[in-house]
């Protein structure tokens, strides 16, 4: 289990070196599309895990809250995939829509911890 971080680093590590550095003629710095694509791959993760527990607890008490982590964690890849399609010029928006993502991210997981501490507490 401890091994799957030095992995993922010890993968990504050539890509820190002075040239990725310096971005590219593009102007993307292969330093933000890599922390991005470590952002998305905690959030698929995420996601995953998310699903899992809400499979676990099916339709009791707690499965409110784990359907808005669900949700969020969702969202929150989508939000990820949209600021990585628009790094490497895949995509063109005219306003920030991973900036709504991130803020319903945000308000999704406060309602699913404000959701968990009803049913516990």
């Amino acid at each position: 289990m401890i091994r799957k971080p030095f992995l993922l680093a010890a993968a990504l590590l050539p890509l820190w070196s002075s040239e990725a550095m310096a971005g590219t003629e593009a102007g993307i710095g292969h330093i933000t599309v890599v922390v991005n694509l470590v952002i998305l791959v905690g959030a698929v993760a995420s996601l995953t895990v998310a699903f899992r527990l809400l499979g676990l607890v099916k339709g009791g008490a707690l499965a409110r809250g784990w359907q808005l982590w669900v949700i969020s964690f969702g969202v929150l890849t989508l939000g990820q995939i949209i600021v990585l399609a628009e790094k490497l010029h895949l995509l063109a928006t005219s306003f920030d829509i991973a900036g709504l993502c991130y803020l319903a991210t945000v308000v999704l997981w406060f309602f699913g911890l404000m959701q968990t501490r009803k049913v516990l507490g």
